[in-house]
């Protein structure tokens, strides 16, 4: 493979490529405002030996339709929370094949010299429709459709599913924390728990399930999400005394300050954290101990030492569970780390990607809907389209899904609300709302769900999910 590279002037500062491979001259183009980074092999190893397959019998062109679902809600939720898409258009909108990964795919002999061709010059030119960013879903909703050439949908398969089942798992479990703390202000802090990248992502996440902060200092810079943080034990530890420690984060970070309370005796600390910042605390914050006794108390005295402004946080492996048993404390603020970031038991959403309908040949203007009949593991064949059914007093009653040709969906209906968008066509970029949009969509329509079963698990869905196949009837 002989390669040059020509850097051409102009006021996009173009990089153009130019291969000669196999006799033939290939020319990639891309701009210095385009993300050079892809992510084109983070992908299992059977999409590029399937890819290989379909290129070599001429089968990769074929049209197809991929939709993304799942086939039950993770430890018998009442609902999930859907995230991830917006991640996902920037990472597709650059999916693509670099020299380094074309000549890793030939050593290891992964494809064929037919396959590589097909690589050098792959760009995603489908069309996806999609839930947006904070919204609730069920079982077989169609949260994401994917319409392109079969060899295109199955590269991203593996991408898509990674990025929408990790941040959906933790919007989750955000969501269930966060109406677990009943109003009451929380914090995600699990950094440490998770890989560096994961844990920006799930800041992200949990942001869009409800949070009020993260202590993730990259989230706040690459998104905007707000950013907080208390005090650590090393930090008290590391002076001779508690009442140094505590002085000089009065003096050095302000009075008005969260006072980290249980490094050797809480009620000592409590004391100590007035004294240094002369009453005028923000807060401390308890990480150990029983919290509801610990929290009663530490009112109590922050009340007799004339510190009533004080409030209280908690923190310690907080998850929804645990918070729900403390919503009776006086407690002003939750901080959930591990259990948050891990999906609280569930560490992925159980999406899962499967063709619904391919092309039979190029002459008819229809695909041929089908679908999976394996025992346990059933896909319902033909593109679908979705929308919320809802009661007269907003409460949903049921996902309804409807097979294309099925019955004509109403969208202006006062009762229904479409649940899918196009959100790239063509491979480009056509809606891309902001986190504070997907943020304040979820908190709209989370009352939808009753209050009473939001935290129910193994259980039953919120709402049914029903197929209308044909006219008047329902599967």
């Amino acid at each position: 493979m002989t390669l040059l590279r020509i850097f051409c002037e102009s006021s996009e500062a173009n990089i153009v490529t130019m291969t000669i491979y196999n006799g033939k001259i290939m020319i990639k183009g891309i701009t210095m405002q385009d993300k050079l980074e892809t992510y084109a092999l983070h992908t299992d190893h059977y999409e590029l030996t399937m890819l290989d397959a379909l290129v070599q019998s001429n089968q990769a062109d074929k049209r197809s339709i991929f939709e993304v679902f799942a086939r039950e809600l993770p430890l018998g939720r009442s609902f999930g929370v859907f995230a991830g898409i917006n991640r996902l258009l920037p990472h597709l909108k650059n999916f693509s094949f670099s020299d380094d990964m074309l000549r890793f795919l030939e050593e290891e002999k992964i494809v064929s010299k037919q396959t590589q061709e097909f690589l050098y010059s792959f760009n995603f030119t489908g069309d996806i429709m999609s839930y947006q960013e904070g919204e609730t879903y069920f079982p077989y909703s169609p949260v994401i459709t994917v319409e392109g050439s079969l060899g295109e949908a199955l590269l991203i398969e593996t991408l898509l599913l990674s990025i929408v089942n990790f941040d959906s798992a933790i919007a989750t479990a955000a969501a269930r924390i966060v109406d677990a703390a009943s109003d009451r202000f929380v914090m995600e802090a699990g950094s440490r728990r998770i890989e560096p990248e994961a844990a920006v992502n799930a800041a992200r996440a949990a942001y869009i399930g409800g949070v009020d902060v993260t202590s993730n200092l990259e989230a706040g810079r690459r998104w905007g999400i707000p950013t907080a943080g208390t005090a650590s034990h090393a930090y008290t530890l590391s002076f001779q005394s508690e009442i140094d420690a505590f002085e000089n984060q009065a003096k050095y970070l302000g009075e008005d300050s969260i006072f980290l309370v249980d490094t050797y005796d809480i009620e000592t600390g409590i004391v100590n954290a007035v004294k240094a910042s002369n009453t005028n605390l923000k807060g401390i914050r308890i990480d150990s101990g029983d919290l509801a006794i610990g929290a009663k108390s530490a009112r109590s005295l922050l009340d007799d030492l004339g510190a009533p402004q004080a409030q209280i946080m908690v923190s310690g492996d907080l998850d929804e569970y645990k918070i729900e048993r403390l919503v009776d404390a006086p407690i002003d603020a939750f901080e959930s780390g591990h259990r948050l970031v891990t999906g609280s038991g569930a560490a992925s959403a159980g999406f899962v990607y499967k063709l619904v309908a391919i092309e039979e040949n190029s002459s008819m203007p229809k695909m041929r809907p089908v679908k999976k009949r394996s025992e346990g593991k059933t896909s319902e064949g033909g593109k679908k389209f979705a929308q919320r059914t809802v009661d007269s007093n907003g409460m949903a009653i049921e996902e309804s899904v409807f097979l294309e040709d099925a019955v004509e969906v109403n969208p202006q209906s006062p009762s229904c609300r479409p649940l899918q968008r196009e959100v790239m066509s063509s491979g480009e970029i056509v809606y891309l709302p902001t986190l504070e949009d997907s943020r304040h969509h979820l908190m709209n329509i989370m009352p939808e769900i009753p209050k009473e079963i939001r935290l129910r698990v193994d259980g039953e869905p919120a709402i049914p999910t029903v197929l209308h196949t044909k006219k008047g009837e329902y599967e």
